[in-house]
């Protein structure tokens, strides 16, 4: 998996970031990079990640809750916030890497209903 640079965005914005919801699926957390996003919504997470800034292939992945091995939220108030989850049969985790303030406790509420 790759690393990315992100900001959190109102999960409201989702549609205006990707065309990939099934119509009436709920956003709970949004974060995008310059080269990605990630959608934690109420059946899964989904990652669009482009190669590079000017690339237009986009590479999208689907990972259903049952999917998360593990997850650690590192959070500090003058450093990155770093987010590591752990999915499927993936030896290395997807790792955000978000703005010093972001506001994680509602990703972090909603992986660990999701584990529970």
């Amino acid at each position: 998996m790759r690393i990315l640079d992100v900001d959190a965005v109102p999960p409201g914005e989702a549609h205006r970031h990707s065309d990939h919801l099934v119509p009436g699926e709920a956003v709970g957390a949004l974060f995008v990079s310059p080269t990605g996003t990630v959608m934690f919504t109420e059946r899964r997470i989904l990652i669009v990640v482009r190669e590079h800034l000017l690339d237009e292939r986009a590479e999208t992945s689907s990972y259903p809750y049952r999917e998360i091995r593990r997850f650690s939220i590192q959070e500090g108030s003058e450093t990155r916030a770093n987010i590591r989850i752990w999915l499927g049969e993936d030896e290395h985790p997807l790792h955000l890497r978000a703005n010093p303030g972001t506001e994680l406790g509602v990703l972090q509420r909603l992986l660990a209903e999701r584990l529970a």
